[in-house]
């Protein structure tokens, strides 16, 4: 707790820092990669990002100051591009798929439903569909695994879809409003009625949401939509003092929830 309210004290110099940075003159530098003419790239160094390179990938580690954007996380909610994300979709006979992610995460996953195992999300997209989500280090073994799977059973296809699919991040404890306002938790604005992986429709982009905890979602967006959907996201969250946060900001956060999480346990 007390590292939460020193956070939360940053937070004033933080988010004034953090909205200078959005409407103000934005300087970025970047790693050159094969995605830094991309049109959403484009729209991140207009913000302000700073590029470099995560495991092969051009990241937006921060928008000039991570501690303040760990700030914007603590006391609002910050809007994060995880593009770097391994993101895989199997398909196979809803018997066959069920039997495989049993094997290799420990259990099954209902339509609608995630699992949380091996350092990957497995989200039930369709009765013969499941998303994988997770870290490069760990896709990079776990694709290799399920490629061989797919050498014994003819009827499993593998598709790395990490290159044309973009992953979107709320994160902060204002992450439930934004996505009521989003509409995503339906007509009864409640999120104990919505599955943990579901569908919408964001400014007429149709995308999946994996809604992780209450201060944490990620939209899969088609790479070519990323844009409008992270304009729409802003602007849907500009009330609640939503701010561009950076890869560094994002894992800091997580760190620090996690942290808090055991202290509770603990107590």
């Amino acid at each position: 707790m007390k590292l939460l309210e020193l956070l939360g004290k940053l937070g004033r110099t933080g988010r004034a820092r953090a909205a200078r940075r959005r409407y103000g003159r934005a300087v970025s530098v970047f790693a050159a990669s094969k995605g830094a003419t991309d049109p959403f790239d484009a729209i991140l160094r207009r913000a302000g990002a700073v590029f470099a390179s995560h495991h092969g990938r051009s990241v937006a580690v921060n928008y000039g100051s991570a501690a303040g954007e760990l700030a914007v996380c603590v006391s609002a909610v910050g809007l994060v591009d995880r593009s770097e994300l391994t993101k895989l979709v199997l398909e196979a006979p809803p018997a066959q798929l069920s039997h495989l992610v049993a094997r290799l995460a420990g259990s099954t996953v209902a339509l609608g439903g995630t699992l949380q195992a091996g350092g990957a999300w497995w989200c039930g997209s369709a009765a013969n569909r499941i998303v994988v989500l997770c870290e490069p280090s760990v896709g990079e073994r776990l694709l290799d695994r399920l490629r061989t799977q797919a050498l014994h059973h003819v009827t499993l296809n593998v598709h790395d879809r990490s290159d044309d699919l973009t992953a979107i991040g709320l994160i902060g404890c204002a992450t439930p409003k934004v996505l009521r306002a989003l509409g995503t938790y339906g007509d009864s604005g409640d999120a104990r009625w919505v599955l943990p992986f579901t569908t919408g429709t964001v400014h007429g982009v149709e995308l999946e949401w994996l809604l992780e905890c209450d201060r944490r979602a990620l939209a899969l967006v088609p790479r070519e939509d990323a844009g409008t959907v992270w304009r729409a996201l802003e602007d849907a969250g500009r009330r609640f003092g939503i701010s561009c946060v950076g890869h560094e900001a994002a894992t800091r956060y997580m760190l620090v929830e996690r942290g808090g999480r055991a202290a509770a346990l603990k107590a």
